[in-house]
């Protein structure tokens, strides 16, 4: 029994990790195409949720069950990491300028 609560962990930090911080994620993938905004992180992390549970990722559907633990358990870290940088966030909305080559949304 001690065995596969082991492996049911070891797989959920495991997806957590492949997965990466919403936050980080949005700010360097997403925001620099589609311009800034606030609490991407938990924008993005509610768009990985959805993709879990609707099927939308492009990995295998067993994947999509290790994954959604670990979108869920990311979202309020990622809440926290946009809160933190919500000051910055609105210097890059207000100063465009100041960063040539990104969109202004």
């Amino acid at each position: 029994m001690n065995t596969k609560r082991g492996l049911a962990v070891t797989l959920v930090l495991i997806a957590t990790l492949a997965s990466g911080c919403a936050s980080i994620r949005a700010r360097t993938d997403v925001l620099p195409r589609k311009g800034w905004t606030v609490y991407p992180g938990a924008q993005q992390g509610m768009k990985d949720i959805d993709a879990a549970v609707n099927g939308k990722l492009p990995y295998p559907a067993w994947m999509h069950a290790l994954l959604f633990p670990a979108f869920v358990l990311d979202l309020p870290v990622g809440v926290v990491f946009d809160t933190l940088a919500l000051p910055y966030d609105f210097y890059r909305i207000q100063h465009p300028e100041d960063f040539p080559g990104r969109k202004r949304k």
